[in-house]
């Protein structure tokens, strides 16, 4: 690697660590309230299916660097992350939680949208891959559009609640399914445009 791409790696694992500390020492999440948000069962309906995409689908693709690890890795850090990544930043954003919690919800965006793609492909090829600063700019996109998407309910975006990540409900209303469609159009455009497809074996 040259001098840059060894001293942006320093710089990205530094942050995650300090990420890491402030994650321990300030966030303190309500693990039963997390696991609901998580397991409405609309969001398995429609996360489940595209992760199982995400992971395999890089075999029909001219990316050398879409492989198993990095689809899994990618798409399950997002599911994981990208909901309670965003509100928090709005709620950084209203004064409603501190800065220490912003750290960690851009440290939580930017490893699993892009660091964690870089880190594995460093330990699987032996070099950076040149793709990173492509990924960089394009795979952060995805991982706002899920998170809003994580945070739909009826009534608006779940993080505006002040009792939020608590789901306020699980049924799925009209409203919800227009303010989706171009959520996922976005992050599905981002994901496929950008790379060749071919389906043959």
């Amino acid at each position: 690697m040259n001098d840059f791409l060894v001293s942006y790696v320093v710089r990205w694992v530094a942050f995650c660590a300090l990420a890491a500390v402030l994650a321990f020492k300030d966030v303190r999440p309500d693990w039963s309230r997390e696991r609901a948000f998580l397991t409405v069962p609309w969001k398995l309906a429609v996360f489940v299916p595209a992760m199982a995409f995400v992971t395999f689908a890089g075999r029909w693709t001219d990316d050398e660097t879409w492989d198993v690890v990095t689809g899994f890795g990618m798409s399950a850090f997002t599911y994981l992350t990208a909901g309670w990544s965003v509100g928090t930043l709005y709620k950084v954003t209203k004064r409603e939680r501190p800065w220490s919690h912003a750290i960690v919800a851009i440290a939580l965006l930017l490893f699993s949208s892009s660091w964690f793609y870089d880190g594995w492909l460093l330990l699987r090829d032996g070099e950076y891959t040149r793709r990173w600063l492509g990924n960089l700019r394009l795979s952060p996109i995805i991982y706002v559009c899920a998170g809003l998407l994580l945070n739909l309910e009826p009534g608006g975006f779940g993080f505006t609640r002040a009792d939020w990540p608590r789901p306020s409900s699980t049924r799925v209303s009209a409203k919800m399914v227009l303010t989706a469609v171009p959520l996922v159009l976005v992050a599905a455009w981002v994901l496929v445009a950008y790379v060749g497809w071919h389906f043959t074996a």
